[in-house]
């Protein structure tokens, strides 16, 4: 029996929602400087994976060339690592003295993020870091002419973050098109 895409889909995208969900919880309850060896974690991973990723996204789509794409992968992982490391995103952002008003950097919760077919692969990289930089679990939707290559950089991401300490589900990626 053959079963419905769409409804196959829809059943993966409420599961790896839930997932993420517990993950979160996992995520929220991290300080910054945890939080912090988690996005280092997945700008180097990344960093060294992306001429692999960048000659999937390029032979799966047909858009640009492998050598703009690899550059673009280095700049979404160690340039926006950079950008961010030193970024206060969780606990008191600000405390300005003598006034009673702190700025408070709290998660969200699940992102949702939808990856296009152009920028497969660095797009999964830079939302993952500044997801996971402020608590967030992150669950992508990939292009369905870009999914093997979203899938693939999804999965570099994830691994590094585990490995870092993140918990599983924290990044995950629909593996039905639709």
């Amino acid at each position: 029996m053959e079963l419905d895409k769409d409804l196959q889909a829809r059943q993966e995208a409420r599961q790896l929602a839930r997932t993420a969900e517990q993950a979160q919880k996992q995520l929220a309850r991290m300080d910054q400087n945890k939080l912090d060896k988690i996005v280092e974690s997945i700008a180097k991973a990344f960093y060294d994976s992306a001429p692999e990723v960048a000659q999937m996204a390029v032979e799966e789509t047909g858009f640009g060339n492998v050598e703009d794409k690899i550059t673009k992968n280095r700049f979404a992982s160690r340039t926006v690592a950079d950008a961010v490391r030193n970024m206060q995103a969780v606990g008191v952002l600000n405390q300005p003295a003598g006034e009673k008003l702190w700025q408070i950097g709290v998660p969200v919760g699940v992102i949702c993020a939808i990856v296009p077919s152009t920028n497969p692969t660095s797009t999964v990289c830079y939302k993952a870091i500044i997801a996971l930089k402020a608590g967030n679990s992150i669950v992508f939707s990939p292009h369905p002419k870009a999914l093997a290559c979203t899938l693939r950089a999804a999965k570099i991401v994830a691994q590094a973050a585990r490995e870092a300490g993140a918990p599983e589900g924290a990044v995950s990626c629909l593996s039905i098109a639709s």
